[in-house]
């Protein structure tokens, strides 16, 4: 019985000390997150030596709102590719492009991102893969990965 009364003793202290605990490092400015709303997506349809473009309407988000336009650098990243048999295929630079940079326009935490699907050497019918991110700095923090499968 004596050792009941200690251990309650001792969480009733934990729970005095933790609800006095003050959240005033929460009103510090924190940086932007930048990222994508969406993990993947396709650019289908691709005809043989042509191009297809694709734009990924609101794929692109950011974690404040802001008065003016903001433009963010768009960069290639490895691509993480899905476990399969035979193993999936990192696709060839020169079988996409896609805008350097895209904007999120003024009052707004959602912008689009156009990337370019071009058949120079795609050859795994079930798809090749590159991925972009959000290029982190300054007062931006990078938000994750966006994967797109290019198919014929």
């Amino acid at each position: 019985m004596k050792k009941i009364n200690i251990i309650i003793t001792f969480v009733a202290l934990a729970l005095i000390a933790v609800s006095c605990e003050t959240y005033d490092d929460y009103d510090t400015d924190r940086k932007t997150v930048v990222g994508f709303t969406s993990a993947s997506d396709n650019i289908n349809n691709i005809p043989e030596g042509g191009e297809r473009s694709r734009t990924f309407t609101d794929v692109i988000y950011a974690s404040d709102l802001a008065a003016v336009d903001r433009e963010f650098k768009v960069v290639v990243i490895p691509t993480i590719l899905p476990d399969a048999i035979p193993p999936a295929t990192d696709t060839d630079p020169s079988n996409y492009s896609f805008e350097a940079t895209v904007v999120i326009p003024a009052n707004s935490q959602k912008g689009s991102f156009t990337a370019t699907g071009i058949d120079n050497s795609i050859e795994d019918e079930r798809g090749e893969y590159f991925s972009v991110a959000i290029e982190g700095g300054g007062n931006v923090v990078s938000g994750g990965r966006f994967t797109i499968r290019l198919r014929q």
